[in-house]
């Protein structure tokens, strides 16, 4: 396969162990007379991106996630049986903590990294005297709704894993299909955030030290005043599973209503992201 013309690499990527610091190519410029291409952006993302350790610590914390979800599940299995409750128990037991905390701290570790190796390699310099920054937004927004719906779909199956070592017949999962939808759309609105924190604040540990920050404000909001968390994007992934009102998992209307929502924070956050980079690059 051969490589866009746009954003054709001088050199292989390279991968770093270290997570805080790791070295990617920088992004190339541009022959005379080709315009920017979206395709070719989103190719050099995915040539960047930490692929290997993010989507271990995904499978590894939605396996576990899913299997509390199956223990919880278990110890009332019997009267939960006898009221016809499965997979509107198993999901939100999964899903809590998982959205609450661990997969936004998983999605901004990864964000960040991207983050500080574009910092590192100079790109966004290159990218703006190329006259390419909007290609090269566009093309970040296009990788992080591609890792946001993969790692929906990691979460789906060990979802259906856990449901049917409890028993449970798998097409009751159907009715939650237009639910994962939303969680990958909420997904993306902490990849985006991630990536306007990256561009502002342009090292791995502060913009790590922002999203733990965020996370933690975004707990309180829901816990405390509910309806608040729509306000914080870290916060849009739990209202997003519905694993604090299982009673609309499956509701059309708040289905919708959660997905405007995260369509809202992505809109706005992109045009955040694409202001900061004519600011701070």
């Amino acid at each position: 396969m051969s490589t866009p013309t746009a954003f054709a690499p001088s050199a292989p990527a390279m991968r770093a162990p270290d997570l805080s610091a790791p070295s990617m190519p920088a992004a190339p410029s541009v022959p005379d007379g080709h315009r920017p291409s979206v395709r070719a952006a989103w190719y050099w993302e995915n040539r960047k991106a930490p692929n290997r350790w993010y989507w271990v610590a995904v499978s590894v914390l939605c396996s576990l996630a899913s299997l509390g979800g199956y223990l919880q599940y278990r110890d009332y299995q019997d009267d939960l049986q006898a009221r016809g409750i499965s997979w509107d128990l198993l999901w939100p037991q999964s899903t809590l903590m998982l959205s609450m905390l661990f997969l936004p701290l998983a999605l901004g570790a990864f964000e960040a990294q991207v983050a500080a190796g574009e910092h590192r390699g100079r790109n966004w310099q290159r990218m703006r005297a190329n006259r390419l920054e909007g290609a090269m937004v566009a093309g970040k927004l296009l990788h992080g709704l591609q890792v946001a719906a993969t790692t929906t779909a990691i979460l789906m199956v060990t979802t259906a894993i856990a449901g049917l070592v409890a028993g449970f017949d798998l097409t009751g999962l159907a009715a939650f299909l237009p639910r994962f939808g939303v969680v990958a759309l909420g997904m993306w609105v902490i990849l985006t955030f991630v990536t306007w924190l990256g561009v502002v604040t342009r090292s791995f540990a502060t913009t790590m030290t922002a999203v733990l920050l965020s996370s933690i404000a975004g707990m309180a909001m829901l816990l405390v005043v509910r309806p608040l968390g729509v306000l914080n994007p870290m916060a849009v992934l739990t209202r997003a599973t519905a694993a604090l009102t299982p009673e609309t998992m499956t509701s059309p209307g708040a289905v919708v209503a959660d997905g405007v929502i995260c369509l809202v924070w992505v809109a706005v956050l992109a045009l955040a992201l694409r202001r900061a980079v004519r600011r701070h690059s």
